[in-house]
């Protein structure tokens, strides 16, 4: 797993509502719609994150930062 694209993951967990949800109910079809590559493994460590502290987070982020 690329530290470039633990950070583009991340920043889309946070600043994409849609992709949020959609990870949440679909890790891998979300993450490949939006072109992330993770193993197998790394998918199974992305699993144990809590979607609802990102949601969380999300909600104190401005709104011209966030996509919409």
């Amino acid at each position: 797993m690329s530290q470039v694209e633990v950070e583009r993951f991340l920043g889309r967990i946070l600043t994409d509502a849609d992709f949020r949800k959609h990870a949440e109910q679909s890790l891998e079809k979300a993450c490949y719609s939006k072109g992330f590559i993770f193993s197998p493994v790394e998918l199974s460590f992305m699993r144990t994150l809590d979607f609802v502290l990102f949601q969380h987070v999300a909600e104190t982020l401005d709104d011209s930062i966030r996509r919409s």
